[in-house]
């Protein structure tokens, strides 16, 4: 029988447990030895001025006078952010607009926060990030309103689209200034623009409606719209036409190609009636079901399924909402003129036993610097677009005025 002392338990304790005590020794001396550099330290290039002291140091007087009367610094910080991108009017942009010194001393605080709100969006767009962008880059202004029709815990954001064009700086399409003036601070980017934006007062439909030269295309969409109504009930909040909306937060927004009446008459649509009678040729609707690829279908006028491509199939908010934030598929000319994905684009991808795909059936080319627009597919030619770039609450419209996007 094996006796063991006290000197025979320590001894095999202490084979057993100094391999252990070891490590840790070995551990504890590498962790207090410092890695040598290697290279040289890289120096910092970025701006060292904050937005404060970059507005002090520019020439735009009327903008800062307008941003302190304004107290512009306080709305900043109340925006949960320490990144802006700003759009600063020159002291020329203000005097054309109609202001002066003297003006902007006697506005208010809340007509000159309104002004400035719009050209100040929570989202730092570097200039390197934006000329890497084809086509314009949808920016949320720090503006919102409570507009007729919405709810006021969700009032209406106001949003400017920004890109780079040849050699010009491009907001909501129109060239608002000379490509690389842009002044750097650490929390935001100045660019500074030769025209105060104007925020969009109406929406499609009110637009329409105060212009004569559409009453064929919003008499084709009332028709429409009835007859979804009176044959089938179901289907209205599916397919009323996107026009009647204000959109914003409720409904999004989208690009809207508008034949005027010359349009209709072009492609044989002469009176009214002659659009009735189209429209009458799809009576009677019948019932939505599903089609040869198992997508939920609902069936469509003859006259929409004509128009639908001008308003980018648009037929809910399901093409200005996809689930987890908005989308804002609204193209001006100086992104259709480079931005080949628009044409044919998969703006939603629909779901088996669900909404079919939608995919936005026009076809877009540039050439001798004008913009030619047709069916996707069709082999009728392209049409010339006669109006342009008309900024709206929902959206931009653009005015077709050669005929209709005939199959």
């Amino acid at each position: 029988m094996t006796v063991f002392t006290a000197v025979t338990i320590s001894d095999r304790l202490l084979r057993c447990c100094l391999p252990l005590l070891l490590l840790l020794a070995m551990a504890c001396r590498k962790q207090d030895i410092e890695p040598d550099p290697i290279g040289d330290p890289v120096p910092y290039t970025g701006p060292i001025l904050n937005l404060k002291e970059t507005l002090e140091k520019s020439p735009y007087t009327f903008f800062k006078a307008a941003w302190k009367k304004a107290n512009i610094d306080n709305r900043l910080e109340r925006a949960a952010t320490n990144s802006f991108t700003i759009f600063a009017p020159t002291d020329k942009a203000f005097e054309q607009a109609g202001w002066t010194m003297e003006k902007i001393s006697q506005a208010s605080p809340e007509q000159l926060d309104t002004l400035l709100s719009f050209h100040i969006s929570a989202n730092q767009v570097h200039p390197a990030s934006l000329a890497q962008v084809t086509g314009n880059l949808p920016l949320v202004t720090l503006l919102r309103a409570v507009l007729p029709g919405y709810d006021e815990s969700k009032p209406y954001q106001y949003i400017v689209y920004a890109g780079v064009y040849h050699d010009s700086l491009y907001v909501n399409g129109r060239g608002v200034s000379k490509w690389g003036q842009a002044l750097e601070s650490t929390t935001a980017t100045i660019y500074p623009i030769d025209v105060v934006l104007e925020k969009p007062m109406q929406d499609m439909l009110a637009f329409l409606q105060s212009d004569e030269r559409f009453s064929f295309y919003l008499e084709a969409c009332r028709i429409n719209d009835s007859l979804y109504q009176d044959a089938t009930p179901w289907s209205t909040t599916q397919l009323n036409t996107p026009i009647h909306t204000a959109s914003g937060s409720s409904g999004g927004q989208f690009t809207l190609i508008v034949p005027t009446n010359e349009a209709f008459q072009k492609s044989g649509f002469h009176t009214i009636e002659d659009i009735r009678e189209y429209n009458y040729r799809s009576l009677p609707l019948g019932d939505p079901d599903y089609d040869e690829n198992h997508y939920y279908q609902y069936p469509r006028t003859s006259m929409d399924t004509l128009l639908l491509p001008n308003r980018m199939g648009y037929a809910g908010n399901f093409v200005a909402f996809n689930g987890v934030k908005n989308i804002y598929p609204v193209y001006f000319v100086n992104e259709l003129m480079v931005n080949h994905r628009v044409s044919g684009m998969l703006m939603s991808p629909g779901a088996l036993y669900g909404d079919a795909p939608v995919v936005y059936n026009l076809d877009f080319a540039a050439g001798n610097n004008q913009l030619g627009v047709k069916r996707l597919g069709s082999s009728s030619p392209r049409l010339p677009l006669a109006e342009t770039n008309i900024c709206l609450l929902n959206g931009v419209i653009h005015v077709v005025n050669e005929g209709l996007f005939m199959p």
